[in-house]
């Protein structure tokens, strides 16, 4: 794990683990470095303070923690300790000295061959693990995957649910775009195979570097994953088959982790899988009737003992009905357009077989419509699996003979769920009033919801609901609703789309004229840029926080001022775009703030080296000068003395010549054993030079980015 982190109080004590720095930070909590008496390590994570005081919030963390402890310690981060009792519940892991997946893939590249067979391997025995004890993980991606010394660890299971409890509510969607299966994208209720879909997403990226379901925007991101194809790069052979059954639309259709495990050591596909590619795919014929449909009474007319089929096996049975539901029709004559209104198709003569929903029984299109939108969870299941969709869309065309709902929405299939469910509503009952996803998505509704960027810059957990309400696609099916937003929505879906179009216009312009920016992915979030339009008063240039230092302020204005010069959707997009760029931003002045302290750390080495040898040089000339002057010195001092005793003026001679000559000896002795050292630091001083330049152009190249940035934003900008 990176150990280049934030530092923190020092004492800030946690059970028995001495806080030592801030290793990460997430929607549910931040994650520490701790050290007990002995000096072993954990990753300590705290749940965040909002959290905390929410006791149903409480409640699941501490079964999380039950049901994690129950896992495998193999290929998995152990748990060492938690209190979820505690004024701030925590949970301590095995500390894992190493990169996650996703840094040593943008950091050294994508993994190949038996390297990308072992991370395989080793991250499907840690989800047959965690799915054996009953977990569902539900936030598998390349951060939460560790490579340890001894192999790939997963972690982070702060946000893992039983299997038996595991739902999504409006309150927002856990996960992370990118490696969210379809179903969890949709809110409905998941579980194991959503871990697959995301360990599927997972290889792709270790393979090849980028995301599976790649895109310019999160929305973009989102629907992809609901109704595109992977790329998957130059992924070929078995490897390619099963991820490919992995990423398949229908939860259903994908393997279970312990036989994903051992197609993998086996080195064969999952047999039997529908495939990821759906197009030509067959079908359930929508003209036939399963298991929510009621026929009438063989009374009814001779063809009714043949209109309904068997349910299929494992069908869904429907419970006894408590309500019906009627649409009265109006006299003869008093129709509307088909845009919505009654017709002359807008229902069947005779007897109407109901439709059953939610336990209630449905004869009008207007009430089922209403009942789906006031239940959109269940709706979500019924147009969520072919066969009960095949139901819905028989009875609509055949036995109502409805012509307002355009029945190529049960001719196609249906990728993007909530889309489907919110056309179906639109087109079904008009005069509703817009909802989507339980959400008013009237524009005072929108205006309540959209009223904080902070969910959408912090990445809490509801972000992934705003990003999926705020698309212009939803919002043009709101449109359609009548009632006085109608044109509003439509204009405010304009606006989104447009406000996105400038804010990637935007980022683009710098990607392609910053040195630095070359691999910056170009993303704007439509839900921040709709937070923007409908609160104008929230454009404000972003705080960076705390310790960002002031280059990262000096991006931010240069950006900032490409938002003060435009205005409306322009400016949304624009403002959107910059804090889409913020953690470029602020990476990259870290890195330049590390660049200026190796600056002078090897300036300040270089001065040292020189210096040392200068001083080695007179020191060893002052050496070898000494025995000579020692000699010396004897000869005068031997001379003088040879008048009165010749003999004893020789004997000092020969000693100080001795005395000499040992000297010289023992220092040429030291002057060997030290050449190595000094040939070593000349090496190193020969090289720092290099260095140096190395560092300041890459510095200089940083600086020449800002300037630029500064031109580009400065110069006049008009919308398209």
């Amino acid at each position: 794990m990176n150990e280049t982190t934030e530092r923190v109080d020092p004492g800030r004590t946690v059970g028995r683990y001495r806080l030592l720095r801030r290793l990460g930070r997430g929607g549910f909590g931040e994650v520490f470095l701790g050290e007990d008496e002995d000096g072993a390590r954990a990753a300590v994570k705290l749940l965040h303070a909002n959290w905390a005081a929410d006791a149903d919030m409480r409640r699941r963390f501490a079964a999380e923690v039950e049901q994690a402890r129950r896992v495998s310690g193999f290929c998995v981060a152990a748990i060492l300790d938690a209190d979820p009792d505690a004024d701030e519940p925590w949970i301590a892991t095995e500390f894992i000295d190493g990169p996650t997946l996703q840094q040593a893939v943008t950091e050294d590249g994508p993994r190949t061959g038996a390297d990308l067979q072992r991370l395989a391997v080793s991250t499907a025995t840690a989800l047959a693990a965690i799915h054996a004890a009953g977990v569902v993980h539900r936030d598998l991606k390349p951060d939460n995957i560790m490579l340890a010394p001894d192999g790939p660890r997963v972690i982070d299971f702060g946000i893992a649910r039983a299997v038996e409890s595991t739902s999504v509510t409006a309150s927002g969607i856990v996960g992370t775009v990118g490696y969210m299966a379809p179903e969890q994208l949709e809110g409905m209720r998941i579980g194991a195979p959503v871990d697959v879909f995301s360990w599927a997403a997972v290889m792709v990226f270790a393979a090849t570097g980028r995301e599976a379901f790649p895109g310019p925007t999160q929305a973009s991101r989102i629907t992809r994953i609901l109704s595109g194809e992977p790329d998957t790069g130059d992924l070929a052979g078995p490897l390619l088959e099963t991820i490919l059954a992995c990423l398949s639309k229908n939860p259903k259709a994908r393997p279970q982790a312990r036989d994903l495990l051992g197609h993998l050591v086996a080195g064969s596909a999952p047999s039997g899988v529908a495939p990821t590619k759906t197009e030509g795919a067959p079908r359930p014929d929508p003209t036939l009737s399963y298991t929510r449909m009621e026929r009438p009474d063989p009374v009814a007319g001779p063809e009714a003992a043949h209109m309904a089929p068997p349910p299929p096996s494992g069908g869904h049975r429907t419970p006894p009905p408590r309500e019906e539901r009627s649409t009265p029709r109006p006299p003869h004559g008093e129709g509307r357009a088909e845009s919505g209104a009654w017709g002359a198709s807008s229902g069947p003569r005779g007897g109407v077989p109901p439709y059953h929903f939610g336990g209630t029984r449905f004869v009008g299109i207007e009430e089922l419509a209403a009942a789906f939108q006031g239940n959109w969870g269940e709706a979500l299941r019924v147009f969520a699996d072919p066969e009960e969709f095949a139901a819905l869309g028989s009875w609509v065309m055949h036995d109502l003979g409805d012509t307002r709902v355009d029945r190529a929405l049960f001719r196609r299939e249906v990728r993007d769920v909530n889309l489907a469910l919110a056309t179906f509503i639109a087109e079904a009952a008009p005069e509703l009033p817009p909802r989507f996803r339980g959400h008013d998505a009237s524009i005072k509704g929108l205006a309540a919801l959209f009223h904080d960027p902070t969910p959408l810059v912090s990445g809490a957990p509801r972000a992934n609901e705003l990003i999926m309400t705020a698309r212009p696609q939803v919002l043009f099916q709101m449109s359609r609703h009548g009632g006085g937003d109608s044109a509003h929505l439509a204009s405010l879906a304009r606006d989104v789309e447009r406000a996105e179009r400038a804010g990637l216009d935007f980022q683009r312009e710098l990607i392609e004229n910053l040195d630095g920016w070359r691999d910056v992915p170009a993303r704007v979030d439509p839900a921040l840029a709709l937070v923007f339009l409908l609160r104008p008063e929230t454009v404000l240039a972003p705080d960076p926080g705390a310790g960002a230092g002031p280059e990262t302020g000096a991006w931010i204005r240069a950006l900032w001022s490409r938002v003060e010069a435009t205005s409306g959707a322009d400016r949304a997009g624009s403002a959107a775009a910059v804090y889409g760029v913020l953690g470029v931003i602020v990476s990259m002045t870290g890195q330049r703030r590390e660049l200026l302290r190796e600056l002078e750390a090897r300036k300040g080495e270089q001065r040292h080296l020189v210096e040392r040898d200068t001083w080695r040089s007179r020191h060893d000339t002052a050496l070898l000068c000494l025995p000579l002057l020692a000699i010396a010195s004897c000869g005068v001092g031997g001379g003088a003395a040879a008048g009165p005793s010749p003999g004893l003026g020789g004997f000092l001679l020969t000693v100080a010549a001795l005395a000499g000559f040992a000297f010289m000896v023992l220092l040429v002795v030291r002057m060997a054993e030290d050449g190595r050292v000094r040939s070593a630091e000349r090496r190193r001083s020969n090289v720092l030079p290099t260095v140096l330049r190395h560092t300041g152009q890459a510095l200089r190249r940083m600086d020449q980015d800002l300037e630029r940035a500064r031109r580009i934003c400065s110069r006049p900008h008009t919308g398209a």
